[in-house]
């Protein structure tokens, strides 16, 4: 049986080779998460803007606050009159609280215009497969 050749060199007092790894990554990927204590569902709630930032500033931020779930992943969409909104839209990241369940915000960022067009706005917050979702009306807001 013949034997496999070398493609390294050798000469006396010296080797070289040469070795490459490589990986390639691709896709959305699948999220593992390993539970270490039961599922909790989020609590959502949504804040209107100030009228004091929408006089002042001519400009108006919705705050969607979500508490209380695990594990610490979720999917926060804005919805102005149904329709999906991602202008304007910045979320954090979820951190952990002192009881081990997580809490994120997640803010719209609107100018007084665009806020006052719209009738109604709504936080949805998905949480393992489950959707929960906060609404206000920009006309019962002062």
């Amino acid at each position: 049986m013949p034997r496999p050749q070398s493609r390294s060199k050798q000469l006396p007092g010296y080797f070289c080779s040469a070795v490459c790894h490589c990986a390639y990554v691709f896709g959305g990927g699948t999220q593992l998460t390993v539970l270490g204590q039961p599922k909790a569902s989020p609590t959502v709630h949504i804040f209107p803007p100030s009228s004091e930032e929408i006089k002042a500033k001519s400009k108006a931020t919705l705050v969607c606050l979500i508490d209380g779930f695990y594990p610490g992943s979720v999917q926060v969409t804005w919805k102005a009159d149904g329709q999906t909104v991602s202008t304007g839209v910045e979320t954090t990241k979820p951190s952990k609280q002192s009881d081990n369940k997580f809490m994120a915000s997640s803010y719209l960022a609107l100018s007084a215009a665009d806020w006052k067009r719209r009738e109604t706005y709504s936080c949805q917050v998905t949480h393992d497969g489950k959707s929960f979702e906060k609404a206000l009306k920009s006309s019962e807001c002062s």
